[in-house]
């Protein structure tokens, strides 16, 4: 196994879910990990085994005013930030008609420009040290665009458009960009009572494919089959640290966790196989 130096990680939404495990993954790994929460746990053992392992929590709203600052003052303190995992974000479950200016402009604000604030944050740190590690979590809904999930799917293409372009810009600096699509996983982020906003379903849409993804969401016998965030959690750190299944791979700039991920990927593959099989004729005629 590779030997792993010690880094110091800083974790958006790491109160619970994903972030949650990253969090726990990493300090097992034996890395420092700044697990950030916008609001306290409903579980206060969350925070206290965190802290057991040797993590500290740091109270970030990634739409507040305060970011910049206080991924600054985090690096002033700890003299690096070097792996940095904006994983803060939520779901609306509805129909793209029926979704209000004011949840789009919130669902961007934390999922896409959140992401951007602290990265605007951290880099210049990681640009002038030449070293640096940014994981941006997508979704697999951002190769295949989920009905009813419309909203959140526009967001983590823009984290994947987001990711491939600072990865393109900061390679020179040997700072390495990744975004992670995970598939389903059994976390709360549609829950009403965690991080999700599901929304009526309206009249129109009944018997829509909308309708179907209201009910695979709420399907325990569906959502059992969903990955286990704590594995996604494992190979996200083992790609950072090049350790594990991800020993030797050429990572980058996407990673995809997940069977029905997976399946999504191979679905666009043919896709655009077929595009180039049938339509470059067109292309070329402009």
């Amino acid at each position: 196994m590779a030997e792993v130096n010690t880094q110091i990680w800083f974790v958006t939404g790491a109160s619970r879910g994903l972030g949650l495990d990253i969090a726990r993954a990493a300090l097992k790994a034996g890395h420092k990990v700044i697990a950030c929460y916008r609001s306290k746990s409903k579980n206060p053992s969350t925070f206290t085994e965190i802290e057991s392992l040797g993590g500290v929590w740091l109270q970030l709203d990634v739409i507040g005013e305060n970011v910049e600052s206080q991924v600054q003052s985090v690096i002033a303190q700890y003299g690096r930030i070097d792996v940095l995992v904006n994983n803060a974000g939520y779901a609306i479950l509805g129909s793209i008609e029926h979704t209000s200016v004011d949840l789009i402009d919130g669902i961007f604000k934390t999922n896409v420009v959140g992401s951007i604030r602290t990265i605007q944050a951290a880099l210049p740190s990681m640009r002038s040290r030449r070293s640096g590690t940014i994981i941006n979590i997508g979704s697999s809904t951002a190769v295949n665009p989920t009905p009813g999930l419309g909203l959140y799917s526009a967001t983590k293409y823009a984290v994947e458009g987001l990711t491939e372009a600072l990865q393109a810009e900061v390679a020179p600096f040997n700072i390495r960009v990744l975004v992670i699509h995970p598939g389903m996983m059994a976390t709360d982020i549609l829950d009403p009572q965690g991080t999700g906003i599901p929304l009526p379903l309206d009249d129109a849409y009944k018997g829509t494919p909308v309708e179907l993804t209201y009910g695979g969401l709420r399907d325990p016998g569906f959502l059992s089959m969903a990955a286990n965030p704590a594995d996604v959690a494992q190979r996200i750190v083992e790609a950072v640290d090049g350790t594990g299944m991800m020993a030797g791979r050429a990572l980058g700039p996407r990673v995809y966790l997940g069977r029905d991920a997976g399946a999504c990927v191979e679905a666009r593959a043919a896709q655009y196989a077929g595009i180039v099989k049938d339509e470059k004729d067109v292309w070329e005629s402009v």
